[in-house]
């Protein structure tokens, strides 16, 4: 049996490990008015998905998040302080205003940002999980290749209760 330990687990941030509806709007460009410091700290961790981040990371798995969102100084600090993501977990996100990826759609950016997993030789043979809410971008996602799989949070949550039965 493969080692588990050669899956690389993906998490989607909104609505998947934080709550953050209170800053959503219906634009991307609402979610940059509404991307404040003080709404950042609103936001709240969505149990037990978002503790699953540290705990397969220290279990010895690989572990990202990828996220739509582009991440500032008060997210960086959310993350580490109030959801404890270790240092060594990579955080892939959208590109700032000016860059050519900017305005991209969710599940086309994800999936061009999480291309690289199946380029590189290392990561080539690993199964991947993306966990995301939002089914498009586990669709996008699963179009990569065969070892790469999405999960909703619910589906997610099923595979951590199967894994720690092992």
């Amino acid at each position: 049996m493969e080692r588990l330990q050669r899956n690389i687990f993906i998490f989607d941030i909104d609505q998947t490990i934080v709550n953050s509806e209170h800053r959503q709007g219906e634009t991307l460009d609402d979610w940059f008015r509404l991307n404040t410091a003080e709404n950042c700290m609103k936001d709240t961790p969505i149990l037990p998905l978002a503790n699953y981040v540290r705990d397969l990371c220290e279990s010895g798995f690989q572990v990202l998040i990828c996220t739509s969102r582009t991440l500032q100084s008060w997210d960086l600090d959310y993350l580490a302080n109030r959801l404890h993501v270790p240092e060594k977990v990579k955080i892939i996100s959208r590109p700032n205003k000016g860059h050519k990826d900017y305005k991209m759609s969710a599940n086309t950016l994800k999936k061009k940002q999480l291309s690289y997993l199946q380029n590189f030789k290392h990561f080539r043979k690993c199964r991947k999980f993306l966990i995301d809410d939002k089914e498009a971008n586990l669709r996008s996602f699963e179009e990569l290749g065969s070892n790469c799989t999405g999960l909703n949070p619910t589906g997610a949550l099923s595979l951590f209760k199967y894994m720690n039965k092992y």
